[in-house]
């Protein structure tokens, strides 16, 4: 009779489901401890949740606790039945058995996959009955819920599998699972901290995410979410009150989960390719496979050298001041070769089993010392021309900006000659780069800086491109007020650019589609006091503004002002960005108060918000601030105070008068009277003055 080969041995698989049983249950343990407090609270009365609620809990779980938990519990399973790989007795024992290769690879994986998924299912049932408790059970939810999380197991057994065949040592499995699940996003993030050291306009702070989708558990946890949908509602027993309910939840980019069990199940191929051609007495070594070794090697080396060298370059360079840029070639290669000397002898000594590695080393050692200072000279020199790029318009999806103290939103098609004026200011200053780093370079040197002709100024700008990728530069640039009326200089360029028509426009964002007002307040710095705006008022508010911006009362940045020439008033508008082409996001400006600002002024005098009294520049509140301060604490202060020279007349506290003394020496702006309304407003009783009070109780309301 034909023999046959049976791919899976039942005995295997219950002794293993047996042997690491407190692995698994255990884990079932304290997982289930979750919905058993639930269940625990609705006996008591204590917990409702209707359908959407509950389908939001189990996405949620999809989304992040499930990838988390997943990937760590995994290796743990992977190390339980794969632990006789690692031990020539065991795997040579397991290898005369009359159990295949085949027959093993296959069970131990179903067994370790069935320990994954045990405590999914005792936390899964558990969650059913709370829903029924509830009487919000609902199949479409708990279905995707179960798929989502069976198909997670699958992908992160899988790698975990695949690491296992990798290598030959228990204690190298997890240092290979989590390299090879972090790997990239790692990368991205020492090679993004290296260049921006090197390469004019990078920027430390920002992590691209180009090569996110590397790591399943990062890429999953930041593009599948869910979507949740709210209704407004009355409250019983309230019917002017609101409340927000959850109406539905759908769980965006699912599929994408579905990708990454695919991607699992073809490196578990890899894994069973791997083990028909292992040799049993690869046990014990940390690289399984012959020619995996040199890719160890020098892979360790290269991530030391990358990591490692920057740290060195801190500790013992970086106190010198020994170039225009935080980096410098010559002692950042040094750097570089010494801590990657450093992991090329480390690996050498865990591949070989012995700390005699030296001799004949001198190859490896020359290719990691040429790695180094070719990494260095293309980034140091920027032979890729990073610093000059800027994206050309028709491979712009949008661009977000921010200087002047405000972010500004352009899109292709609406916004095109801003761009263009975007660009070419962007071009000045890389064209400036040696002046803008020379002076940075010397501020130290600068003494005691004149702000009313010199100033600091962020320019951070991102170009996001139609193919998903971006480009962010981030400037910190010196302006100078007599290079400002220069032509050609990126200070005159960054001024007209700033104080155009279209940008003024934009800063404010009234009647702008692409924005919606959320909500906004004003404070009284001199009061100490503050009220919440409702939408009717921050409508008439924006539309005074804007017509002071027509005026040239509002709009026009000025780089070298003294703050405390504004009036101690400022408005806070917030934002929301209605546009589908820009992701959901909150922006905010604020408006100080200014002179010249008569509608301004006038519709909050009409609102009830701003007295006479309240029209005191920040200067002068200053100064009366430092009076009081010398009256109530005059040890603090050098000068003699005599205390009968001084009347509680002298001293201004909140309130909405200023005394008789004060506004002698602080004389007030004239009051205006003209009333200002909004055209665009609605034509009802609410357009009638209101206090405070009566403005925060309609703030609350809506």
């Amino acid at each position: 009779m034909k023999s046959r080969t049976s791919f899976f041995n039942p005995t295997l698989y219950r002794k293993n489901l047996t042997r690491f049983w407190t692995l698994w249950g255990l884990t079932a343990f304290f997982g289930a401890l979750v919905p058993i407090s639930g269940i625990t609270m609705r006996l008591n009365g204590l917990l409702d949740m209707n359908a959407a609620e509950f389908a939001l809990l189990y996405y949620d779980g999809v989304c992040y606790f499930a990838p988390a938990a997943t990937l760590c519990y995994a290796i743990l399973c992977a190390q339980a039945v794969w632990s006789y790989l690692y031990n020539a007795r065991s795997v040579g024992m397991m290898h005369t058995l009359p159990i295949s290769r085949e027959g093993l690879f296959v069970t131990n994986f179903l067994s370790g996959l069935t320990m994954v998924a045990i405590p999914w299912a005792v936390v899964g049932v558990l969650c059913v009955i709370l829903s029924l408790m509830c009487g919000a059970f609902s199949w479409g939810p708990l279905f995707l819920t179960v798929l989502c999380v069976l198909a997670e197991g699958v992908l992160y057994f899988s790698t975990a599998t695949a690491a296992a065949f990798v290598t030959g040592n228990v204690f190298a499995l997890p240092a290979f699972y989590f390299l090879f699940h972090f790997l990239a996003p790692m990368l991205d993030a020492l090679i993004t901290t290296f260049s921006s050291n090197m390469i004019f306009g990078l920027s430390t702070r920002v992590y691209t995410g180009v090569v996110d989708w590397l790591s399943p558990t990062v890429y999953i946890m930041k593009n599948v979410s869910p979507n949740s949908v709210y209704v407004e509602r009355p409250i019983p027993g309230h019917p002017d009150i609101t409340e927000s309910v959850l109406q539905s939840v759908t769980l965006e980019k699912a599929w994408l989960i579905g990708v990454y069990m695919l991607v699992g199940l073809a490196l578990l191929g890899v894994a069973y390719a791997l083990y028909r051609y292992r040799k049993s007495e690869c046990a014990g070594e940390v690289i399984a496979m012959r020619w995996g070794r040199p890719v160890f090697r020098y892979g360790i080396s290269a991530l030391f050298a990358l990591g490692g060298g920057q740290l060195l370059y801190i500790l013992l360079f970086n106190s010198f001041d020994i170039d225009e840029s935080p980096y410098q070639v010559l002692p950042l290669i040094f750097c570089m070769f010494l801590s990657g000397a450093i992991g090329y002898y480390a690996t050498s000594m865990l591949l070989a089993k012995t700390s005699r590695v030296f001799k004949g080393s001198l190859r490896g050692l020359s290719i990691v010392a040429a790695g180094c200072v070719a990494v260095c000279c293309v980034v140091g020199f920027d032979l890729l021309g990073v610093a000059r790029r800027v994206p050309s318009a028709d491979s712009l999806k949008y661009i977000r900006l921010y200087t002047a103290n405000n972010t500004y939103y352009l899109l292709p098609g609406d916004d095109d000659a801003v761009i263009e004026e975007l660009r070419d200011v962007h071009k000045a200053i890389i064209a400036d780069r040696d002046y803008i780093q020379n002076e940075l370079k010397n501020d130290s040197q600068k003494g005691e800086i004149d702000f009313t002709k010199n100033a600091y100024v962020t320019f951070r700008v991102c170009y996001y491109l139609k193919n998903g990728l971006s480009v962010y530069r981030d400037y910190f640039l010196w302006l100078d007020k007599d290079r400002m009326a220069e032509p050609g200089t990126y200070d005159n360029a960054l001024d007209r650019f700033i104080n155009s028509t279209e940008m003024k426009l934009r800063r404010l964002r009234f009647n702008d589609p692409r924005f919606k007002v959320e909500h906004g307040n004003i404070s009284l710095q001199l009061r100490d006091d503050g009220f919440e705006l409702s939408s009717r008022e921050l409508e008439e508010i924006l539309y005074a503004i804007s017509e002071d911006t027509k005026a040239g009362a509002w709009g026009q940045y000025d780089w070298f002002e003294n703050d405390a020439s504004t009036y101690a008033v400022y408005l806070n508008f917030w934002y929301g960005v209605q546009d589908s082409m820009i992701p959901r996001s909150i922006d905010n400006i604020a408006v100080y108060l200014r002179p010249g600002m008569t509608s301004t002024i006038n519709c909050l005098k009409k609102l009830g918000y701003l007295k006479d009294s309240d029209l005191i520049t920040r200067a002068e509140m200053q100064k009366i601030w430092e009076e009081r301060d010398k009256m109530l604490n005059p040890s603090d202060f050098s000068e003699e105070i005599d205390p009968s020279e001084i009347t509680l007349e002298d001293i201004v506290y909140p309130s909405d008068e200023v005394s008789t003394e004060t506004a002698a020496v602080f004389p007030q702006t004239a009051p205006v009277t003209e009333p200002v309304t909004n055209p665009n407003a609605p034509d009802s009783q609410d357009s009638s003055p209101q206090t405070p009070a009566e403005s925060s109780a309609a703030s609350s309301a809506n």
